[in-house]
């Protein structure tokens, strides 16, 4: 299901408003003056990480399709607000509780006889002789999948949930003004703001959600297959020993609603949804659909340090490589975000502080997703589940009878864990999230509009993200903003542009050559077929093409834009855990050996027999490719592991420092890219010292180092040492199985 090459081909997008296509089959606008000439062409719903930059691409798409009438004839228009939407899933006689969401919308309108918007000053707020509509409603990516793919009768508006709008203020979501993220640089116009306008009208404002437009594109951190994997585990009964499930459940196909502690009122429920075949409400068949990977992101970890004098930059994960079991069994990171050890300053998970470390402890509060955000399980399966720790999870200890929401659960030894639902609450305000909360860690998917609310903060100092395992997730050029040794944030709400900050114009460098542990790719569920050519697929490669383009902000690594300039390098598919898949509200949340189903196009069953297929051509950057077409679930994220760009094979190793007679110093593998034949002669390259490989013995051992006879080359590694390797290829290498990261066992 990975795209080989984005396509701007053509789709039909199904009537999911209820009403019958017009011309390119674009969903017309429900109650619109201009309508049917007025279309609402893409209606996404789902990871708060791509809320933003799924804006930048609207409206870059919006201008684009006006071009020169743009101030002529027609403007292009931008609203955004907190809480200023609801999904409205209305399936059958099910009582399925509303989703909050914040939401955008970018819509062309005919000039009402002003002048366009611009960043100087208010125009016309376009409210009417409406043409085109772009909307997305942030909520999770598990939420995401699930609007996307629910099946709603005829009577309640067909396939996608609903989408309400709540007439509101604008917001500005995305900045107004010089510090702006939107591509025209201008202010959310105040069209909502008491009564009905032309936006309300067109998308619908209907709590019962049958008058409201529909979701039509799934964005989200991981595969629908993870999201469903996710959902199960969720309403699984609480076991706490694998915690396999984690014990939201119900008797209906609605389990009981997770609850945030900042106040708000969030809440994220899991919900049942199909992936094929049909709705487990509903009976309807599932649509049809194909997964677009959008690009990779690193997620970060956010820390508010109190001010103090000396505080943690480093995060010891003790998960090698590609999700290696570390021998010793210390796997600090997963330990304190489950709550086992102290949550302090002085906790053994902290490999390294900004000045000496600190006299005595001090608590910390860890701010937890909720279990069905893909950056929860991203997170999750990339660092506190992981081979060799294979039954833990940071949600242990939770039992939702009682910590429901949780809040300030106490930490063997000090320090407590809270739970924030979105990118927005973990982030937070002047009294909440890690922005309010002295002494707080958190983490999210990296997004400068949100990243810069603490850079341009009062006192910035107070602010700084770890890295993991001694790598930077962010990678910046050395000295290009205030801050930047003691990792403190950049303060660019605006355009961060990777000329900027990064050397080379090449973005997130430790994301791209694999040695950052903590990522995913993101992805859009759209319908198949797609032939709107302003709809989800011509979006999602606008959003590429303005992401990492002059000027832009650089919120993650493009998939590949159209120019082929740019884009992921050689990354690896997902690999299958073994399991068993339940189509019930009290499954167990393991999951099946998924290598064998494909979900595409409606299809269901087993298809696919390989995990991974056949390289893909490479992009002009730096000649990277995909190492597979299938995918299926299984390890949530995945770590990015070689070969890149060069490209290099990459992984660990344990070293000896014996040489042994005419062959070398041992080295042997122990997670990553395995050895083969053409290591013989290379130059292998670990601790930053390089060594020739002078034997190819089998997969898992070869020699490097030996001159002949008995001499080897010095400095000889440390005895029984582990270290991360890398050694260039020829050429991508074959779609074998990478060993990624294993998930529940």
């Amino acid at each position: 299901m990975t795209r080989i090459k984005f396509l701007l081909a053509a789709v039909v997008i199904a009537a999911i408003a209820g009403v019958t296509p017009a011309a390119h089959a674009q969903v017309s606008c429900l109650g619109s003056v201009n309508s049917p000439n007025c279309f609402v062409h893409f209606v996404g719903a789902g990871s708060s990480a791509q809320f933003n930059p799924a804006a930048i691409g609207a409206d870059a798409l919006a201008l684009a399709k006006v071009g020169s009438n743009l101030g002529v004839t027609q403007c292009v228009y931008h609203w955004s607000a907190k809480n200023a939407g609801n999904l409205v899933d209305n399936r059958g006689s099910v009582a399925i509780p509303i989703e909050p969401a914040n939401l955008w919308i970018v819509w062309i309108a005919n000039m009402d006889g002003a002048t366009c918007p611009t960043n100087s000053g208010s125009a016309s707020t376009g409210n009417t002789g409406i043409t085109d509509i772009w909307m997305d409603a942030s909520v999770d990516s598990t939420v995401g999948n699930r609007a996307f793919l629910a099946q709603n009768t005829a009577a309640n508006g067909g396939s996608g949930v609903a989408v309400e709008t709540i007439p509101t203020a604008a917001g500005n979501l995305l900045g107004s003004g010089v510090k702006n993220t939107w591509p025209d640089d201008a202010a959310d116009v105040p069209i909502l703001p008491g009564g009905a306008t032309n936006i309300p009208v067109a998308v619908g404002t209907d709590q019962a959600g049958i008058k409201d437009v529909h979701v039509n594109t799934g964005l989200t951190d991981i595969t629908p297959e993870d999201a469903y994997f996710a959902t199960t585990r969720a309403m699984g009964k609480l076991n706490t020993t694998t915690y396999a499930g984690l014990g939201y459940t119900s008797t209906t196909h609605v389990g009981a609603s997770i609850l945030t502690s900042e106040g708000t009122g969030t809440k994220a429920t899991p919900v049942s949804f199909g992936l094929y075949g049909n709705d487990p409400i509903t009976a309807q068949p599932v649509r049809s659909f194909t997964v677009f990977p959008l690009g990779a992101a690193p997620i970060v970890f956010i820390h508010n340090n109190g001010g103090a004098a000396s505080y943690p930059t480093d995060l010891k994960t003790g998960v090698l490589g590609d999700g290696g079991k570390n021998t010793a069994g210390s796997y600090l990171a997963a330990n304190l975000f489950d709550g086992t050890t102290a949550c302090t300053t002085l906790n053994p998970a902290f490999d390294a502080y900004s000045n000496g470390v600190p006299a005595t402890a001090t608590n910390i509060t860890l701010f937890l997703r909720e279990p069905l955000s893909g950056t929860m399980n991203t997170t999750e399966f990339n660092v506190f589940r992981t081979e060799g720790n294979s039954s833990d999870s940071q949600e242990k200890g939770v039992n939702p009878a009682t910590a429901n929401p949780l809040a300030n659960l106490a930490c063997a030894g000090g320090g407590g864990r809270s739970r924030a639902i979105g990118t927005g609450e973990v982030v937070g305000s002047s009294s909440t999230g890690v922005l309010g909360t002295p002494y707080s860690l958190g983490y999210i998917f990296t997004g400068f509009t949100n990243l810069a609310k603490f850079g341009g903060a009062s006192t910035p100092a107070n602010y700084n993200y770890l890295t993991v395992d001694g790598v930077d997730p962010f990678g910046f050029a050395p000295g290009v903003y205030t801050g930047e040794a003691n990792q403190q944030f950049p303060n660019c709400p605006g355009p961060c542009p990777v000329s900027t900050y990064w050397t080379g114009g090449i973005s997130f460098p430790n994301l791209r050559n694999g040695s950052y542990k903590v990522w995913s790719v993101y992805r859009w569920n759209v319908p198949s077929p797609d032939a709107d050519t302003y709809g989800p697929t011509a979006l999602a490669q606008a959003t590429e093409d303005n992401i990492d383009a002059s000027n832009a902000v650089a919120d993650f690594v493009p998939f590949a834009t159209s120019s082929g300039s740019d884009g992921l390098a050689v990354y690896r598919e997902h690999r299958a855990i073994t399991g068993t898949y339940s189509t019930t509200s009290t499954a167990t949340g393991a999951m099946t050996n998924d290598c064998t189903t494909t979900v595409v196009n409606g299809a269901s069953g087993p298809s696919n027999t390989d995990c991974n297929g056949t390289a893909t051509a490479p992009n002009t950057l730096d000649g990277g490719s995909t190492l597979g077409i299938d995918q299926a679930g299984g390890d949530v994220g995945g770590l990015i592991q070689g070969p890149f760009g060069t490209p290099y094979t990459t992984g660990h190793v344990e070293a000896s420092s014996v040489c042994t007679s005419g062959k070398g110093y041992k080295m042997t593998w122990k997670s990553g890219d395995k050895f083969n034949s053409h290591f013989a002669g290379q130059t292998f390259t670990i601790g930053g010292v390089g060594y020739s490989v002078t034997d190819y013995s089998s997969a898992t051992i070869i020699y490097v180092g030996n001159t002949g006879g008995t001499t080897c080359t010095t400095p000889a590694p440390t005895n029984d040492a582990i270290y991360f390797y890398n050694i260039p290829v020829a050429a991508p290498g074959p779609a074998t199985a990478p060993g990624t990261i294993k998930g529940i066992e």
